[in-house]
């Protein structure tokens, strides 16, 4: 019995060593998955090439690259999606160039290897008349006085099957710098870009019985079918009111929320976060206003919009640096509050620079190192930045940007409003293209806050 026993394991070695040999590494490997590796999410136009190629990668069970496997593409919704490579190489992948269908949305283009789940990609296909990025656009606006100069924008979105649906934009005229004509008015556009009265309604919306008004917000309140705007009213105090609407013909009567000595309440701004979350920040300039030698941003709070509780500071600060007007918004894809606000230095009206900050909690900040905008990026706004607003985008990760500002002439500041899209990464990544000066070393002219490097 031996001599079988003995036989039996050399037959078995050989089996092992046959089987060792064909799990060599040298040998090649089954594919086991295809995953898309790069070039998802990314965003276009309709019928265009997107910037990026899209890359899928071959693995095998250990999820090690396999090279020499044959790759198929397909795009969806019209797309092509042509191979740059169809085999993987030896990284295990494989490259294809997608261009987008005719049909704005979502779009799906997928990487096939025979028996196995394809990889998806995701893009983003948008409409002929959306903003391309980084285009800088002048609004042109029929102000009831006849300038077409403005200043503080506030844009709402009202969703698609609401009587009010499109683009909404509150905003006052601003001729030379004259408060008397800077009454909050309402436009709207089927675009971010065009803006339009609406048919038989008032303008401006409201008009002051003393002093003068300035420093519109708007919300729409989707359950109650409602836009609120709230403005500021400058008399001895500054007095936050409220009026309301659900057709843009018919206002409510004004009410009022707030009231403070001058300048403590200066442009306010409202966010309501859900049901009885109520949120009302705004810049404190003491009794001295943009001259001041400092300025604080102070929030409120209110579980119905129109009851406030008194002003808490927060902590929204630069070194030098002195936030005059706000725009804040909850971005509920991120979890956070962001803050849009120029900045102004001690003693002075100019505001160069505007800045975007981030926040957890509505209190504490962190104020992202670069600009968003300064002054002289268009003619338009040559010499001032001014409030601004803003809309963030999850789908495309892009946002659009509402800005004011003014340049000046002989016959004193022009005042104007511009839009503009731009992708979120760039904004929050640290810009090159300039360098921060200290508040101390502002050089000539005595205003300038930034230079080239």
């Amino acid at each position: 019995m031996q001599p079988r026993c003995t036989a039996c394991a050399a037959l078995a070695a050989i089996t092992l060593l046959a089987l060792g040999g064909c799990a060599d590494s040298s040998g090649p490997s089954a594919p086991a998955s295809v995953v898309a590796a790069a070039g998802g999410g990314q965003v276009g136009p309709v019928n265009s090439l997107l910037p990026q190629p899209i890359v899928a990668t071959v693995l095998d069970a250990a999820g090690q690259p396999v090279a020499g496997v044959q790759v198929s593409w397909n795009a969806e919704a019209g797309g092509r999606a042509t191979a740059a490579t169809n085999v993987t190489d030896a990284q295990g992948q494989a490259h294809a160039r997608w261009v987008l269908g005719a049909t704005a949305g979502p779009s799906r283009a997928t990487a096939t290897v025979a028996q196995l789940e394809p990889a998806t990609f995701t893009a983003y296909a948008e409409s002929p008349d959306q903003l391309p990025f980084g285009e800088v656009r002048t609004l042109v606006l029929p102000t009831y006085e006849g300038s077409r100069q403005v200043v503080h924008p506030d844009y709402v979105r009202v969703p698609d099957g609401a009587p009010q649906h499109g683009h909404h934009l509150a905003i006052t005229p601003y001729p030379f710098g004259n408060a008397a004509h800077e009454n909050p008015s309402h436009f709207i556009g089927e675009r971010v870009d065009a803006f339009a009265l609406p048919p038989d309604a008032p303008n401006p919306v409201v008009r002051p019985g003393t002093g003068h008004l300035s420093d519109p917000d708007m919300l729409y309140l989707e359950a109650e079918g409602e836009l609120w705007l709230y403005y500021r009213q400058v008399t001895g105090d500054n007095i936050i009111l409220l009026t309301r609407t659900r057709d843009g013909l018919r206002w409510s009567p004004p009410v009022e929320v707030v009231r403070a000595p001058n300048h403590q309440v200066v442009s306010q701004t409202v966010v309501r976060r859900g049901e009885g979350d109520w949120w009302m920040w705004s810049v404190n300039a003491g009794v001295h206003g943009c001259s001041a030698p400092a300025a604080t941003v102070e929030v409120r709070r209110s579980t119905d919009g129109i009851q406030w509780s008194a002003a808490e500071r927060v902590g929204l600060e630069q070194q030098g640096l002195y936030p005059w007007h706000l725009e804040v918004q909850w971005v509920p894809s991120r979890s956070e509050f962001w803050a849009l606000y120029n900045v102004k230095r001690a003693g002075d009206c100019a505001t160069p620079a505007l800045f975007l900050a981030t926040s957890p909690d509505g209190v504490t900040w962190t104020v992202v190192s670069q600009p968003v905008l300064t002054r002289g990026r268009i003619p338009e706004l040559a010499d001032i930045v001014y409030r601004s607003t803003f809309q963030y985008d999850p789908v495309t990760d892009a946002v659009t940007f509402w800005y004011s500002g003014a340049r000046h002439s002989e016959t004193g500041y022009v005042w104007g409003a511009a839009v503009e899209r731009r992708r979120r990464e760039e904004i929050f990544t640290a810009l090159s293209g300039a360098r921060r000066l200290g508040a101390d070393s502002w050089g000539e002219p005595p205003e300038r806050l930034y230079e080239a490097p």
